[in-house]
Parts: structure tokens; C-alpha cells; sequence
């Protein structure tokens, strides 16, 4: 009850400073408030190539990309400990004829945005396993008073960018959204795997940062958060064991979630990489020939590249509990599912993967992401400002 009375006093304070911005004339500017990131950046980059100007960033403190050189004219810092810069980004949002959020941030349920302002949620992911929003099944234990909030929330959003009708069924459910509110344009950052030169150029940047990769067959694990790890993930994979017994023809590179305040740490052995919280997941698919991964969004991006998966859901039972899945998990996974380590490496060493299964997975789950989707949306944004 504590913490949600302070989250209260916090939100009317903030409503209180965003109701007098609300009184200053709106402006033809854009505004992207980022968790991520990575969307935005797309975005952005077209914008700035079609010579619009006036965009204005706030990254949170959870946002890893710097958009230093991304041509914004603005990029604050969105986090209350800088005071000045929190504050000019709450008149940024309340002038705005344009906001893209790439997450659920409570602070939207203060902006009463004005008639003509249009909010707009490009999301994080391409696809999704576990259930967020309204049918997270946490939601059943917030109070009344927070999912209020919730529902306000997704109230602001006007339109969800999505790369399938796969994600219009899900957004409906978690945000109670209705058919019209969908911008069927493709994923901004899906755009990166139709550009050779763009992945040459990635692959090249990661092969000179982990020179150990060069000739070996990459592994790349990335699992999903869990909410209770958030400051630093337990995983009870025996990575030196899995890579002892795939031999050395093999490299494994552990990349946590960029929600994990600190990723696993460094391995004594050469044949595993601990990869910064920082580096560019794009990137690093440039390099990989296999991945692993949990209940994350990867596999649906990663599979446009149409390489080997393999889903180890060592918490199965308990995550599906907790979080539930849209669909039952193996139906939904384009790979074999492990549960322990043995089986991990003897499907790496049998290499027997069903590619055509990973393509008709891409094909639905990536039906409007054709590597125009930066720009289908950026026609949509212009011809808003007109």
C-alpha cells in the first residue's frame, strides 16, 4: 500500500507540471520516450535522411543506446534524478503533436494529450511468447488503484506498430485495443536483415571486437529476464561442461536481456564470451549460426535469417505459472526444446534442424516486416506533420 501511495503522490506531481506544459502551444515536433531504443533509432535515421528535423529523444534509465549521433535536435535523460532534464521532457511530451513510446510507461497515465496529438506504441519486439499488459497474470494481485493506471495507460496509445496479425491478436488482449488503432507497417529494426552491406559492415565490427569467433561455430544464448533476477540472472546451465563436450570447432557467446542491470560475468575459458549489457543484439546475429534462447523475442527476428534454434526453458513449468504464454510453448517455438544439458549438446552435435519449420515461422510472425518498415512508418509520420 506504501508503494502505491508514492506512486500516487509521484504521478500527481508529475500531473500537475504536465497540465500547466499543457497550456504552451503544441508543436510539429516528434517524440520518442525509449526503454530500448532500437526501433527508434530506425525511425529516426529516416526521418533525418527525409531532412526532418525537429525530434526530440528522452531515454530513461533503463535506455542502453546514447542517440548521440542519431540527428535528433534533442536527447535528455528521462529519469527524475536529472531533475532539469526530466522536467523538459515532460513539456516535450505535452507539446508534441507526435509520440512513439517503445514500452508501458506509467508516466502516460498523467498526459492527458490534447485533441490532434497522436501516441503511438512501436513495442520492443517482433513477436511474443509470455503474456504482458492486461493479461499478465501478476495482474490479479496490483490493486484496484494500479490497474487504473494500466488501463489509462494504454488508453493514451492511439496506434501499435506491428509486424504480423499474429500481434494484433495480442496487443487487443493486452492492451484492449480495437482493429482500427493497427499500423500494419513491419518492425522498424527488422529492417537491419535486409540490408547486406548494413550486416557485412555489423559483422565485420564484431568479428574485430570478439576475434576469438573467427573459424568457430557461434553459439549464441540469450535468454529472457526473470522478474525477481533483475539486478543479476541465476542461470543452472554448466556452460563450460556444454562447450567441453561440443568440442572446439565451437564458440558460445552469453548475451542476458538489456533489462539485467549486470550481465553474467566473465568465463576463464576461451571458448566462452560473456557479452556486454551494450553490444547491439542485431549485431551479433550477423555472427551467429545457432541460438539459443528461453521465452525471449529473438527467435522471431532471428529467424528472418533462417538458422538452426534451440529453446531450453529450464523453468518451464514455474514461468508458465507465473507469466503465462499466447500460445502453448511447443507449438509456438520453430526449434527443439531441451531440459537438460545433455540434450542441448546432442541436438547441436545431431544438427538436425527443420529450416523450412523456421521459415513459415518467420513468414507469419514477420509478414509485414519486408525491410521497408522504417519507411512505410516514417510516410505515415509525414504526412501527419502536413
Amino acid at each position: 500500500m506504501r508503494k502505491e501511495w508514492l506512486i500516487g503522490l509521484f504521478l500527481l506531481l508529475n500531473r500537475c507540471v504536465f497540465s500547466i506544459f499543457n497550456l504552451f502551444p503544441l508543436k510539429k515536433k516528434i517524440v520518442f520516450l525509449c526503454d530500448f531504443g532500437d526501433n527508434a533509432s530506425f525511425v529516426i535515421e529516416e526521418l533525418v535522411n527525409r531532412g526532418f528535423k525537429e525530434i526530440v529523444v528522452l531515454r530513461t534509465g533503463k535506455c542502453k543506446k546514447s542517440f548521440i549521433t542519431s540527428g535528433a535536435r534533442t536527447v535528455l535523460t528521462f529519469k527524475i534524478t536529472h531533475l532539469l532534464d526530466y522536467i523538459k521532457g515532460l513539456y516535450h511530451l505535452a507539446t508534441a503533436e507526435t509520440i512513439l513510446v517503445d514500452n508501458y510507461f506509467a508516466i502516460l497515465s498523467i498526459t492527458n494529450f490534447r485533441s490532434g496529438v497522436e501516441c503511438i506504441q512501436l513495442w520492443h519486439a517482433a513477436g511474443a511468447v509470455k503474456k504482458f499488459g492486461l493479461k499478465d497474470p501478476n495482474v490479479i494481485f496490483r490493486s484496484p488503484a494500479a490497474i487504473r493506471r494500466f488501463k489509462r495507460v494504454y488508453s493514451r496509445m492511439n496506434k501499435v506498430v506491428v509486424g504480423s496479425d499474429e500481434m494484433v491478436t495480442i496487443f487487443k488482449a493486452a492492451f484492449d485495443m480495437q482493429d482500427h488503432q493497427f499500423l500494419r507497417l513491419g518492425i522498424p529494426r527488422t529492417d537491419f536483415f535486409y540490408n547486406p552491406s548494413a550486416m557485412e559492415t555489423a559483422k565485420r565490427e564484431m568479428l574485430a571486437k570478439y576475434p576469438m569467433l573467427n573459424g568457430k561455430k557461434v553459439i549464441l544464448y540469450a535468454p529472457t529476464f526473470r522478474d525477481q533476477q533483475l539486478d543479476e540472472q541465476s542461470i543452472p546451465l554448466d556452460f563450460e561442461d556444454i562447450i567441453e563436450q561440443l568440442g572446439e570447432n565451437y564458440i558460445m557467446m552469453i548475451k542476458l536481456h538489456p533489462v539485467v542491470a549486470r550481465n553474467i560475468g566473465n568465463f576463464s575459458h576461451p571458448l566462452i564470451v560473456s557479452v556486454e549489457n551494450d553490444v547491439d543484439v542485431n549485431k551479433l546475429l550477423c555472427v551467429t549460426d545457432y541460438i539459443i534462447s528461453d521465452y525471449s523475442s529473438i527467435p522471431f527476428e532471428f529467424s528472418l535469417l533462417g538458422k538452426p534454434q534451440i529453446f531450453y526453458p529450464y523453468d518451464l513449468d514455474k514461468y508458465e505459472m507465473e507469466r503465462g504464454f499466447w500460445t502453448a510453448y511447443d507449438q509456438l517455438v520453430p526449434g527443439p526444446v531441451v531440459s537438460t544439458d545433455d540434450e542441448l549438446v546432442f541436438v547441436l552435435q545431431k544438427n538436425e534442424f527443420d529450416l523450412d519449420q523456421i521459415q513459415a515461422f518467420s513468414t507469419t510472425w514477420n509478414a509485414f516486416s519486408d525491410g521497408h518498415a522504417s519507411s512505410k512508418l516514417v510516410d505515415y509520420l509525414l504526412n501527419k506533420q502536413k
